[in-house]
């Protein structure tokens, strides 16, 4: 019998984890939308939008200061993303608008904030956005957390043709590989492109149902 590296057995530990590894989650948008809609307050309204609209992480939503906000670029500066460092994430308009109803009169300080002006924490992100869902009436095989909200806004970024490298820069990926993941979860993608290929009558008809 062949004796293996250490580092060969590492690499095939690391393989089986990965093709073991459970099915990402997302929504469709439509679904996102309704999440968002049964929010009860406000902060949890906000917290589903940065997942859905700005693709944030759990701990970038409780980590997030008014400071960092721009709300004449549309921006919001990141500083404690994964590996790929600090980032701008660009903000929708209705997002920045009612962030700024939210924070109100405050200048500095965390972005969203307990009753007691305390900054929140990421489980009081991934309660909100399950509470939420759960109202919703969305279901999924495990529990819908702020993760699959950032799933979400990536491949509904995809699916509208957005550009991946930007993309990228958005969720603050390190490599292009980790983007380039969520490519794997677009069937609709797939069955477009194969009708296109192979039945040519019926892409076109599929197109015109998408667009009405």
């Amino acid at each position: 019998m062949k004796a293996h590296s250490s580092a060969e057995l590492c690499i095939r530990a690391n393989l089986q984890y990965y093709y073991r590894r459970e099915p990402m989650l997302c929504l469709r948008w439509d679904e996102a939308l309704r999440v968002e809609k049964a929010a009860e307050t406000l902060r949890d309204r906000l917290i589903v939008r940065l997942g859905i609209y700005v693709g944030m992480r759990a701990h970038e939503i409780a980590d997030a200061r008014i400071e960092d906000v721009d709300l004449i670029n549309e921006w919001i500066y990141i500083p404690h993303g994964h590996a790929a460092g600090p980032r701008y994430a660009a903000v929708d308009f209705e997002t920045l608008r009612l962030l700024a109803s939210y924070v109100g009169d405050r200048q500095r300080g965390p972005l969203l904030a307990r009753s007691n002006g305390q900054p929140i924490t990421r489980w009081i992100v991934y309660y909100a956005v399950r509470k939420a869902a759960e109202k919703s009436g969305v279901v999924r095989a495990r529990p819908i957390g702020p993760l699959v909200l950032r799933h979400t806004f990536a491949t509904t970024w995809l699916h509208r043709r957005g550009n991946i490298h930007l993309l990228q820069r958005q969720l603050g990926h390190q490599q292009l590989k980790s983007t380039a993941y969520y490519l794997d979860f677009l069937p609709d993608e797939v069955k477009a492109e194969h009708a296109r290929l192979f039945e040519p009558s019926r892409a076109v008809q599929r197109w015109r149902e998408r667009v009405e």
